[in-house]
């Protein structure tokens, strides 16, 4: 279900706790808190009955957190062929970060790639069930911890990424989010069998989404969403270029006017531009690194994201 990973908060009599009697059934919301002493401190992995498919979903609840004290919540979405165990890895420092600063961190799964062997760790986002899917985990965390529902935010990257600006395109959805951060999405793409396809385009701002702050990073060198748009490297589709993505979002909150920053902790390569509307504060973020592919950054881009969180507007 995940590869599961040691973290450095993960003691070993918690850790054996982990993978006993740990499994959470969630049906449209009905479901058993975890018991207390392993809801904090711990990945804790749940399954989550939604549409008639079990869905595994990893929670870390800092130790720092008592009910009735309103946290912040922060989804965590992988990429396309990865799992969440690709979010929680120690690397990305989402963890470090949700026991650091107090807030839930919630790993969920796509669904199991159809095409993948049996007991693979390949899972994906399409499938426009996800949307509502994050909408019920949002429903879901809040009926068992104590969230701070202005601040609701959304992470991801690549495939996670692109479901992000799904929510955000969906008004109602994009009502309970305060802001996001992701790396390497896809906004807008054009298959090229048959050459006659459609160009297929999530825009907020067409759909009736409500606007909010964005961090968007994305690798020069990476070539299956290439910053300056076009072939993705296996030529099956066309890309949207990075600044047409920047410049959407920066159309969706009403940005015009454009600062360049240094971001706290990221690489002097790092070329960042922060744009935003004076009338609310909400604020794109546009990061170019020349030198990442297409991964999430080796560097403390997770610094980055939670400094961005803290300094936007809340719902």
């Amino acid at each position: 279900m995940f590869r599961h990973t040691l973290h450095m908060f993960l003691a070993p009599s918690l850790l054996a706790m982990i993978f006993v009697g740990l499994t959470m059934t969630a049906s449209q919301g009905q479901a058993r808190p975890l018991p207390a002493a392993q809801s904090r401190g711990t990945i804790s992995p749940i399954t989550v009955l939604f549409h008639q498919v079990q869905r595994p979903v990893a929670i870390y609840a800092p130790n720092s957190y008592r009910p009735g004290v309103a946290v912040p919540l922060v989804f965590a979405l992988h990429g396309g062929g990865g799992d969440a165990s690709k979010m929680y890895d120690p690397e990305k420092r989402i963890v470090e970060y949700a026991e650091s600063q107090g807030f839930i961190a919630v790993f969920p799964n796509g669904l199991p790639l159809p095409t993948a062997p049996a007991d693979s760790h390949n899972y994906y986002w399409y499938d426009p069930v996800n949307i509502d899917f994050m909408n019920h985990l949002i429903d879901l965390m809040m009926d068992r911890f104590t969230i701070d529902s202005r601040r609701v935010y959304f992470i991801g990257f690549s495939g996670g990424a692109e479901l992000i600006y799904k929510l955000v395109a969906d008004p109602a959805k994009s009502a309970r989010i305060a802001a996001v951060a992701t790396v390497a999405g896809d906004m807008g793409s054009k298959r090229t069998d048959p050459p006659t396809s459609p160009w297929e385009i999530i825009d907020p701002a067409a759909s009736g989404g409500v606007p909010m702050s964005a961090l968007l990073l994305q690798g020069g060198v990476d070539t299956r969403q290439p910053a300056i748009g076009g072939f993705k490297d296996d030529f099956e589709t066309i890309k949207m270029s990075f600044q047409t993505k920047v410049d959407s979002w920066r159309l969706f909150v009403g940005a015009r006017e454009g600062v360049s920053e240094t971001l706290p902790g990221a690489p002097a390569r790092v070329e960042a531009i922060r744009y935003t509307n004076p009338a609310d504060g909400n604020t794109v973020v546009s990061a170019l690194d020349p030198a990442l592919p297409h991964k999430w950054p080796e560097w403390n881009f997770m610094g980055v994201i939670w400094d961005f969180f803290e300094r936007a507007p809340t719902r």
